[in-house]
């Protein structure tokens, strides 16, 4: 019952939806934490607000939200997004280090890896949520519903061309952010995976896990997959040599596939049938349709990003950019790629800036993983070093450097329980 807690207050916190009279789940998940430490635990700690770690963290946050608000006053553009989007984000990094505590209580020698199962299960039971929303129509409207009028106005207009299933995930991050944290978690899932003999996510409960996390892409978007390749890539890099645990592995898979398969015929109504197969796969699984089809592997959100989304910045922008993202204002044309909003908003010193923060994330753990070479600490210096990159292949689609929140808050979550683990262990030999 309380993996249960944990794993709902953690859900709560990462996916961040409205919540009437609380105004969004947040808030909720501080209360519920709140009268946990004051009724059950009986003291309500502060330590992890003067871990090291965490104190840098939150004042990057701040840094950075002062950074953005000197270029938009210095331009004389007063553009608030992104100073909104980092204060938001501080909002639920400090909510994440209050629930700290409970999170890893009393489990401070497995605090990374019991971290890491809670953040499976949160994606999982999202993916759930939002398979179950798609198959069941009365609880899909309701999740598509309560995002308010201005979402499904936003959704419907025939401009934008949105699949409607994508709005029945349970958090207030629909596009862009939702697939690219569900990458982090794949990360994490084979970085468990990776451990000898652990108990943690095994067995039919890792595969349930990790049908889930797909699942959650497919309906969320693309993006997601890069992160499960990576954590592949990561798997078979320490795994490739070990032919036995392949062999066994693959058995499992395919009874998987056959299992999904014999659910998919037998048991979904026609309707739902022809729904995954004119919706849910050609989306999810484009660039595999075109290669089929036209010989090419590609997507069109990738062809247009490579061809309508960079083009040539002036030296102005680049060495002091324009307060803004890109619009007509300063002559260029709206850009979804976050490397060019960056430029343009504050040029290579503020791109850079964007960069110091992220490694903030990062820097402690790639420290001591790179100065312990134990065969775990391999393990998780390439994992870490692997979710760095990634955010950088993020940004090369969209804004993700130091304003997603979902994906901060994950490496929050990796990286504080990663050093209370170590910190830990040398305190207790």
């Amino acid at each position: 019952m309380k993996l249960f807690f944990k794993v709902i207050i953690l859900f709560m916190i990462i996916f961040n939806f409205k919540m009437p009279y609380v105004y969004n789940s947040v808030v909720l998940a501080d209360l519920l934490v709140f009268f946990y430490y004051f009724f059950v635990r009986k003291s309500i700690p502060a330590t992890y607000f003067y871990y090291r770690y965490t104190v840098i963290i939150l004042i990057g946050t701040l840094v950075l939200a002062g950074i953005n608000l000197a270029f938009t006053v210095l331009h004389g553009e007063f553009y608030s997004l992104m100073q909104r989007r980092l204060i938001l984000e501080f909002f639920m990094l400090s909510s994440f280090i209050f629930s700290l505590p409970l999170f890893i209580e009393n489990e401070e020698n497995e605090a990374y890896e019991k971290m890491t199962l809670l953040i499976c299960y949160a994606f999982a039971l999202q993916g759930l949520i939002h398979l179950t929303g798609y198959l069941y129509k009365p609880l899909g409207d309701f999740l598509y519903d309560i995002k308010g009028a201005d979402f499904k106005s936003f959704m419907e207009n025939p401009s934008y061309g949105l699949a409607k299933f994508r709005g029945y995930a349970l958090t207030g991050s629909i596009f862009f952010e939702l697939p690219s944290a569900y990458g982090v978690a794949c990360i994490m899932f084979f970085r468990l995976q990776l451990i000898e003999g652990q108990k943690y996510l095994s067995g039919f409960k890792a595969y349930a896990v990790l049908f889930f996390l797909i699942a959650g892409i497919s309906l969320s978007g693309r993006t997601g997959f890069i992160g499960l390749f990576i954590g592949l890539f990561l798997y078979a890099v320490y795994s490739f040599d070990k032919f036995s645990k392949w062999v066994k592995n693959a058995w499992k898979i395919i009874v998987g596939v056959a299992f999904a398969l014999t659910f998919f015929y037998l048991l979904l109504p026609p309707g739902k049938q022809k729904a995954l197969n004119d919706e849910i796969f050609p989306f999810a699984f484009e660039a595999y349709y075109n290669w089929r089809d036209k010989g090419t592997f590609s997507t069109g959100s990738s062809d247009a990003l490579i061809h309508g989304h960079y083009y040539e910045l002036r030296s102005e922008t680049l060495l002091a950019g324009h307060g803004i993202i890109a619009n007509p204002s300063n002559n260029y044309k709206p850009t979804d790629a976050g490397y060019m909003n960056a430029l343009v908003f504050g040029g290579v010193l503020y791109l850079l800036c964007l960069i110091i923060y992220q490694y903030l994330y990062f820097a402690t753990p790639l420290s001591i993983n790179y100065r312990r070479q134990t065969k775990e600490e391999k393990h998780d210096f390439l994992c870490f070093l692997l979710l760095f990159a990634y955010m950088f292949i993020l940004e090369y689609k969209a804004e993700a450097m130091g304003t997603q929140h979902i994906t901060e808050v994950l490496y929050m979550a990796v990286g504080s329980s990663f050093l209370i683990k170590y910190y830990n262990q040398l305190e207790n030999g």
